[in-house]
């Protein structure tokens, strides 16, 4: 997850603003598909005010930190849980350098949000939506766009965020605008197209899945002991949570894990700085800190005290 700060270098002119569309139509074949990627999800537009987009090799020395706990796991596959995805780049990341070091693995990677609706209102104009309504995204006249701005341009999404507004009122017997998004459904003025909102990259791996959750939501039952390690990177985070909310997550995690198994927990600072700390769940269902990138998690003492 991505908060509005986070910038990188500008994109090529090939990629620039891409449609959900755009985004829709990539193959594995293409060779800006990560770039079509990254300027489509920076551009998604959470109901939290958090981007959906996630910077490429950011969390490379947290994987390198980790990797000699993992590699010690006897057990083949290793069951990893990655919570809190956004758009899975970093996932997919680990996932090949474990490969390449040869670790057979299977990752659940979970988020909040991963299936959205495209509503189209017209072949050049289209919103994307949650199951709530909220409009993540714009495509307006063969560019992607953000749901809101600033100055005219802010004036002009208002416009047009009204226009979609209007038109799902005369469509709200549509299932994707009732809640059930992964439906496709045409109504009188909209037509409705399920969207998964994260890398493509992840339908070409079977030792992939995913799980849309909401990690206060309770727990599900067959997620109990199931896991070697569960990574939460870039979600506990005290910005985002209460500490008492913190701590729900945090049991529902550690009931998640194997005996031995590893939490992870990372929070990326404003100038790409990873600060970690990598725990054992004990045999007296205690974490126990193993290690610590830059100044630890900022949530170390209430994993602790659990």
């Amino acid at each position: 997850m991505e908060i509005a700060h986070v910038r990188t270098t500008g994109p090529s002119r090939s990629v620039a603003r891409p449609t959900t569309r755009k985004f829709l139509g990539k193959t594995a074949v293409d060779l800006d598909q990560k770039s079509v990627e990254y300027e489509f999800f920076r551009r998604v537009v959470l109901p939290n005010g958090t981007f959906k987009t996630t910077v490429a090799n950011r969390l490379d020395d947290l994987n390198q930190a980790v990797l000699p706990y993992i590699a010690r796991i006897a057990e083949r596959p290793v069951k990893i849980m990655d919570v809190g995805v956004s758009s899975g780049v970093s996932t997919l990341e680990w996932h090949d350098q474990l490969r390449a070091e040869r670790i057979t693995c299977d990752i659940t990677a979970t988020d909040l949000m991963i299936y959205a609706s495209l509503v189209s209102l017209a072949p050049q104009l289209a919103v994307l939506i949650d199951g709530k309504r909220n409009i993540l995204h714009m495509d307006i006249f063969g560019r992607g766009a953000p749901p809101v701005a600033e100055g005219t341009l802010g004036i002009f999404a208002g416009l047009v965020r009204m226009l979609f507004r209007g038109a799902m009122m005369v469509d709200s017997h549509l299932p994707p605008l009732r809640g059930r998004i992964r439906e496709e459904a045409n109504g009188r003025l909209l037509m409705c197209q399920p969207v998964t909102l994260l890398s493509k990259r992840f339908a070409q791996c079977d030792s992939l899945s995913l799980v849309e959750e909401d990690l206060l939501a309770p727990e599900r039952p067959e997620f109990k002991g199931a896991f070697h390690v569960v990574r939460a990177a870039n979600i506990l985070i005290r910005a985002y949570f209460s500490d008492n909310a913190l701590a729900q997550i945090i049991n529902n995690l550690k009931e998640r894990l194997k005996p031995n198994g590893l939490l992870i927990v990372c929070r990326t600072d404003k100038i790409g700085v990873n600060h970690a700390t990598i725990f054992e769940f004990t045999a007296e269902s205690k974490f126990r800190v193993l290690q610590r990138l830059g100044d630890g998690s900022e949530v170390e003492e209430v994993l602790t005290r659990v």
